[in-house]
């Protein structure tokens, strides 16, 4: 596709290029009118190539450059007086809830004192051969 493009583009300017060079040559009364417009041509290419030229220095110099970009001002990020920070996040109340500690009382446990004494009390003799 792009091939056919080239070939395109590049033979619309040789058949441009053929036609002046006829018309140049064969009417007389045309040579001053097409001068100026190959000059006009001329002219319009050189700013280009020097536009081009500016615009790849440019590129250069700001993308390739090992420096870092200087910080920005510090006054831009900072809040004038008028203005609110906008809250986009409500804060969050903390809530007390019921403890989840663990009394570490052996005498007033409650799971132990459903039992009877005995096994109370054999339990609390393993938990000390355990400890």
């Amino acid at each position: 596709m792009i091939n056919l493009m080239i070939v395109s583009i590049g033979l619309f300017f040789i058949t441009l290029s053929g036609w002046t060079l006829a018309t140049y040559f064969v009417k007389k009364d045309s040579q001053k009118l097409i001068r100026e417009e190959l000059k006009n041509l001329i002219d319009i290419c050189q700013k280009f190539f020097v536009s081009l030229k500016k615009l790849i220095g440019i590129l250069a110099s700001h993308s390739l450059s090992s420096e870092s970009k200087e910080a920005e001002p510090v006054e831009e990020n900072v809040l004038n007086k008028d203005e609110q920070p906008l809250n986009l996040v409500q804060p969050v109340k903390e809530i007390e809830g019921p403890s989840l500690e663990v009394a570490n009382e052996e005498d007033h446990d409650t799971a132990l004192s459903s039992f009877s004494p005995e096994v109370v009390e054999v339990i609390n003799e393993e938990e000390e051969k355990v400890a």
